[in-house]
């Protein structure tokens, strides 16, 4: 399983960058510290070799002129007794071709040897290693008499240099970690207040933020402190709107119970009161054959107006959750219960082209919906004129029209039908709004356009379900 850097908190992003650029930074001052300090101790013992070489190559000159093999030996060792400082480990005196005359330890280097050096530079010295190597010339004026090679013990400086490096390694270490800590301690802190804020954003699963207490802003301060108040104040705003817009939501709910109530009273109080006239004939001329069965048709007519009534309501708002198609009685229904008030307005509700069998739609949105903008239509429409319903239906969708002579939809409210991800503006169109959530629901579209000779056309297309429309061509 491998773990994607990018997908780390920045708790953690930031204290491990503090920690990488610690060691790279702690990796090229360590390099420059042991680097300064290889080439302070070369300096130092190569200054310190050339005195060793100077003061032997003065002191064994005469004695290889003389070709004097035991004094050229004494001087070896007298110089190596004066500079056990410097630790000279090893120093051999040859002949121009090389024989060795004499050595420190003359069982690794008998006279007469042939001695090959590593190297004939005057100082080689690598920084960490546990020995240097030195060479001299030994010279009479227009001719060379011998080398004076040395070799000096330095495991003293390997070991100095190894303890600077674990010196360096334990610091840097103690500081990556000092600064990784001070890091995540700091961004933590810094963090505090974006983890506040994101914790109140995703706080409420209805998206309402709730508010950030007093004593979080007062603990804030800057630019966070400011965040804080204007997050506040749209809190503030979010919630007044939603509030509002159920207010007006419950105001458009409560009108549109009031004139579904109002028609239903006209519907009802008409038949009634020729129900009632009929109990008063039958009390008074019941008698009389011919009274009594007036009174009684009339009773029947006037019971059977009020059951069509309330059938069609319940029809109308069933939420039993029944899953039929639309039927051309649906159509009916609609035009008994927008009748009062259309006569109210003194307009006609008329279909011109009525459903010729039941279509494969869910009946209980479009049901609403029709209603809804059949409410509409009568409001808008003059005394007088005309607002018709259309049905048409193929074998794919089934679409319904409402046309009035009215003036005609506002750009808003055409809008608000046709654009889904429009919210309507505070008391404004949640009729509207409404209509298209239902026709929204059941994969449906609204459309409007401008009627020809004034007034408006608002057209519900859904798609007829599938399974039905393939039983029906079955």
């Amino acid at each position: 399983m491998t773990v994607d850097p990018r997908r780390w908190p920045i708790t953690l992003k930031v204290p491990v960058a503090v920690a990488v650029l610690m060691l790279v930074a702690g990796a090229v001052l360590s390099e420059r510290v042991l680097d300064r300090l290889g080439d302070l101790q070369q300096r130092h013992l190569r200054d310190l070799a050339q005195g060793y070489l100077d003061g032997l190559s003065s002191a064994v000159a005469p004695s290889v002129l003389r070709e004097d093999v035991w004094e050229v030996y004494d001087a070896i060792a007298r110089a190596q007794k004066l500079n056990k400082g410097l630790r000279p480990s090893e120093a051999i005196v040859t002949d121009p071709r090389g024989a060795v005359l004499a050595a420190s330890d003359p069982r690794i280097h008998p006279v007469g040897s042939h001695f090959a050096p590593a190297s004939s530079a005057a100082f080689a010295y690598e920084s960490g290693s546990t020995e240097a190597n030195a060479h001299r010339e030994l010279s009479y004026p227009g001719r060379t008499i011998g080398h004076l090679y040395a070799t000096f013990d330095t495991s003293h400086l390997a070991a100095e240099r190894r303890d600077v490096i674990a010196t360096l390694l334990v610091t840097n270490g103690i500081l990556v970690t000092l600064l990784a800590a001070a890091g995540w301690l700091l961004v933590a802190r810094m963090m505090r207040p974006v983890r506040t804020l994101t914790e109140h954003l995703g706080a409420s699963p209805d998206g309402v933020a709730p508010p950030i207490a007093d004593w979080e802003i007062d603990r804030s301060r800057g630019e966070f402190r400011r965040l804080f108040k204007a997050y506040n104040g749209l809190s503030r705003s979010i919630a007044e709107r939603d509030e509002l817009r159920k207010r007006l939501a419950d105001e458009e709910r409560s009108g549109s119970l009031g004139r579904l109530a109002s028609s239903l009273a006209h519907e009802i109080n008409n038949p009634l009161g020729g129900l009632f006239n009929a109990l008063s004939t039958l009390r008074t001329h019941g008698h009389l054959a011919a009274a009594r069965d007036g009174a009684i048709g009339l009773l029947d007519r006037g019971l059977a107006g009020i059951r069509d009534v309330v059938r069609t309501t319940l029809a109308i708002h069933r939420t039993d959750g029944e899953e039929r198609g639309l039927r051309p009685d649906d159509i009916e229904d609609l035009l008994l219960l927008v009748s009062a008030e259309a006569r109210r307005k003194s307009v006609r509700v008329t279909v011109t082209e009525p459903l010729s069998e039941e279509v494969a739609v869910p009946s209980g949105p479009i049901r609403q919906a029709l209603l809804n903008l059949l409410l509409n239509a009568i409001a808008a429409a003059p005394t007088g004129s005309e607002v018709e319903l259309a049905a048409i239906a193929d074998m794919q969708r089934a679409a319904f029209e409402v046309r009035d002579r009215g003036a005609g939809l506002p750009r808003d409210a055409a809008t608000l039908l046709s654009d889904p991800e429009r919210l309507p503006p505070p008391g404004v169109g949640l009729g509207l709004w409404a209509t298209r959530r239902l026709v929204a629901d059941i994969g449906g579209t609204c459309e409007t356009e401008e009627r020809p000779g004034g007034g408006a056309i608002v057209r519900i297309v859904v798609s007829l379900r599938q399974d039905e429309t393939l039983a029906d061509v079955a």
